[in-house]
């Protein structure tokens, strides 16, 4: 059975005292892959880098995330464009929309990212890995509404709406547009029962499975250090979710992520 961590930050300041034994674990844990994304300026060189340190095991995703789109400057496309010519580096992103943080990065700024990064991908020709959160309030869901928006017009190679935790709705706009659901640990969270629902109806062809470590740890692990050793639990907890095996959930979902990414 293998498994593939379509979303991690290995490179994130939680593993620096044991970033080798983390990646160790995952491996040992059955993962045939990760995904390191460098969604900021001093995260692209040291993604690569990682990739390099575990070739054809550890590729990469590189972009800018929202909440950073302030620190947006001209030169990043041409910069990124570079970068994203290594053969580890399979996506742009993660990169979208975040309402939930307009305090820092402004509505306005986050669009005008977004749509750069949009079209970087389209000229590198790479998939893109996405990132919304709605605003605070309990039912504004605008964020994903100004996404599809700006989606729509824009000539994307398809790719991973990470994280997913929109409405069923939201769910099925990314489907006809071509991008899967990354699922993460909240997909054990007893409060996330209609999530579980739309990740069943979704089905497994439509779905990934990601830690987005060092956050957002599986039921278990609640309050604890997240990781890409994880990923057999909450491909457990999906597989629960959707009424399927753990070896059908971890084959679909591995197969998945290998064509979006074109790994070997």
């Amino acid at each position: 059975m293998r498994l593939i961590d379509s979303h991690a930050h290995i490179n994130d300041a939680a593993f620096d005292a044991d970033r080798a034994a983390v990646i160790n674990r995952a491996f040992d844990a059955g993962l045939s892959h990760i995904i390191e994304i460098g969604c900021e300026e001093n995260e692209w060189q040291p993604a690569l880098d990682l990739a390099a340190a575990y070739p054809e095991k550890i590729y990469c995703a590189l972009g800018l995330h929202p909440i950073r789109a302030k620190d947006f400057k001209e030169d990043f496309p041409a910069r990124l464009k570079t970068l994203l010519a290594a053969p580890a580096a399979r996506a742009v992103g993660e990169a979208g929309l975040d309402y939930a943080y307009l305090e820092s990065s402004p509505k306005e700024i986050q669009h005008y990212v977004f749509e750069v990064m949009l079209k970087l991908a389209a000229e590198v020709q790479k998939p893109i890995v996405l990132h919304c959160r709605k605003a605070t309030a309990e039912n504004d869901y605008s964020a994903y509404d100004d996404m599809f928006a700006l989606l729509k017009n824009a000539n994307c190679a398809g790719g991973i709406m990470h994280c997913f935790s929109g409405r069923w709705q939201d769910a099925v706009k990314a489907l006809d547009m071509g991008f899967l659901l990354g699922v993460t640990g909240i997909v054990g969270y007893k409060r996330n029962a209609n999530l579980r629902e739309t990740f069943k109806k979704a089905g497994l062809k439509n779905l990934v499975v990601e830690t987005d470590c060092p956050y957002l740890p599986p039921q278990s692990k609640r309050g604890k250090r997240n990781e890409p050793a994880n990923i057999p639990e909450i491909a457990a907890d999906l597989a629960a979710a959707v009424g399927e095996t753990l070896a059908k959930t971890a084959d679909i979902t591995t197969q998945n992520t290998m064509r979006v990414f074109k790994l070997d």
